[in-house]
Order: structure tokens, then sequence, then C-alpha cells
């Protein structure tokens, strides 16, 4: 598909917004909100660009707020990695700036770019890019890399299929048409607030970031359920509710948040955005857990940082590939606690 309206704000511009953004919280001094005037009057881009950081924020901060969120520890992690399950909100405002500022990683030219509204249309990602869309209605919709979102307004309805992927959506009010996403085995119905869905995995799965969202199950017989901001579940009759983690929330500005997730999972999402492929030269690896946040455009440093925090070696002689492999000899059962 060729965009069209708006055209693409770069990389650099976001770079700047994620830094406004960030000097511009709490006490202000005047000489520099002088300078940011100046800043954001000088390309409409800016104010774009500024808004957007300020909306991925906003999602954070409400998530932070939540009663979920209140009750999760921050703690401190070599290489921005933790053994620890716990991750908290008490660093979730530091980890949306650095979000934001590392977001020029994710795509080149402008990963958040807008693209102009349609009243049916489909939008797509390629490997590694993330990027926001303006449907026409006013809603916005963050797609994760090679996603695929077909949407199709009428004057009774808002309905959106997620057919590969992961996204964020925060609906526009209208209170006569539902804003409704479709997945395998269910739908989201939105009540405004931000909310992701995923379709990497089967069964799908649903996180509540910014507030309230009623699910639809429609292969497990049960009616209705609501999920509370900062709750996640997959669709199906005997999926439980658990908290949404700090990190996981991070993935719109180009991070990969990880929290207590074993190695071989990590591998395969960080593997989703990168040509160059991380590979575990031995299965007992993958049961290795692990915490953290990850540039998910950068999977040498990645491999660099858990080889450095399991004694792993680095192994990157086949082109396109990187290898991690345990130094030693590894017991015929291994797990990391």
């Amino acid at each position: 598909m060729t965009d069209t309206g708006q055209p693409r704000i770069p990389a650099r511009i976001h770079d700047e917004a994620g830094r406004w953004l960030a000097r511009r919280q709490g006490d202000v001094h005047p000489e520099v909100e002088r300078e940011f005037v100046i800043w954001i009057g000088t390309d409409p881009r800016h104010r774009r660009a500024y808004e957007e950081a300020g909306q991925h924020w906003r999602d954070s901060l409400a998530l932070g707020r939540s009663e979920i969120g209140r009750t999760r520890r921050l703690v401190r992690a070599p290489f921005l990695m933790r053994r620890s399950t716990q991750v908290g909100a008490a660093g979730l405002g530091l980890a949306a700036i650095l979000g934001l500022v590392t977001v020029g990683l994710v795509q080149p030219g402008g990963p958040f770019a807008l693209v102009s509204p349609a009243e049916a249309a489909v939008y797509r990602t390629g490997v590694g890019e993330i990027r926001t869309v303006r449907l026409a209605d006013g809603s916005l919709v963050t797609l994760d890399t090679a996603t695929l979102v077909r949407v199709t307004f009428t004057t009774g309805s808002r309905r959106l299929v997620l057919e590969r992927g992961r996204a964020r959506f925060r609906a526009a009010p209208d209170s006569r048409r539902p804003f409704v996403v479709a997945v395998p085995g269910g739908e989201v119905v939105a009540r405004g607030a931000a909310f992701d869905v995923s379709v990497t995995e089967r069964p799908a799965k649903v996180a509540a970031v910014g507030g309230p969202v009623d699910l639809r199950g429609l292969d497990s017989g049960t009616g209705p359920k609501t999920l509370t901001a900062g709750e996640q579940t997959a669709f199906g009759g005997s999926a439980a509710r658990k908290p949404i983690s700090q990190a996981e929330v991070r993935w719109v500005s180009g991070m990969l948040g990880l929290d207590a997730t074993p190695l071989g999972e990590a591998v395969g999402s960080i593997n989703r955005y990168n040509g160059m492929q991380v590979r575990l030269a031995d299965e007992r690896l993958a049961t290795l857990l692990i915490t953290g946040a990850f540039r998910a455009r950068d999977p040498q440093e990645f491999a660099r940082a858990v080889a450095a925090t399991f004694d792993l070696e680095v192994d990157r002689s086949r082109e396109g590939q990187i290898t991690l492999a345990p130094r030693h000899r590894l017991p015929a059962s291994s797990s990391q606690k």
C-alpha cells in the first residue's frame, strides 16, 4: 500500500521530540520553555512528533497508575537484564523516555509516520518496522514488525481484523459505532483506552494498557469478559488474567520488553525484527529466564548481553547468524531460577 496524505516524519525529529519530552518533565526553566516554543513552531512535523511521543508517554503512565502497576517493583540489572520476575512502575517514566529516544533504531525514515485516513484499508509493516496510522475516525493504530491489519468502517460499525503480528489500538470516542478488533478465537471491544492485541502466537493475546476492554470469545462458549487497566489474558475459556509488566508496554518505542521470559522465546522475539538471526547452540539454553529491555533492532547487543549474563560464547562465523553456546558442558537438566 502506498502511503498518502501527511509525509513520514524523519527519525531525527522523533528523537528530538523524545528528548524534548524528557526535558520538560517536572520543573522547567523558562529558557528551556522558550527554546521548546521555537523548536515546535519551526516545522509542523515537530508538533506531530511531539504529540505522538506524549500519547505513548500517557499510555505508559496510565499503566503505572493502575493498581497492578503500583504493586510491581523495579530491581537493578546489568546490561538492561534482570533475573527477578518483578518489573516495576517506579522506572516507567525513564523507560518510556529511553524507548522514545531510541525509536529511530527501529525503522529509518520515520517509524511513527501518520498515514492518511481511509474508510476501508489494509495497513502492513515489514520486518523491523514499527509505525502508527491514523484512521478515518481519528483512532490510532501502532503496528509492530511484520503486522497486517484490515480496517472496515461503515455507518454503524468500526471493525478491524488483525491478521498477523501485533498492534496497539487507541479508539476515538464514538457513541454510535463500537470499535471492534477481531482475531482468531474472539473479538476485543474498546471503550476508548489503549490496548495491545497479538496473534504472533496462538491463542491470541490481549493487554489492557490504559483502561478497560471487553473480550468476546467465539470458541469458548462464554460471554463477554472485561479486562481492567494493567491486565492481560489470552482467548479461550481457561485463560487466566495476569498483570502486564512495565517491560511489555515498551515495544511501541522500539524496545523488546522481557519479564522472566524463557531465552528461547526471547530469541524468537528479537529474530522477528531482524535479518540477522540469533541461534542457540544447545536447546537447554532455551529454559534460562531473562527480564529486561533491549533495542529490538540490535541483535548483536542482545547477544552480547545474554552471553555476559549467562557466561556464553558468541559465534559470528556464519553469515547472517549469531550463535550462543555454553562455555562449559551443561548438566542433563538446566534452568535459571
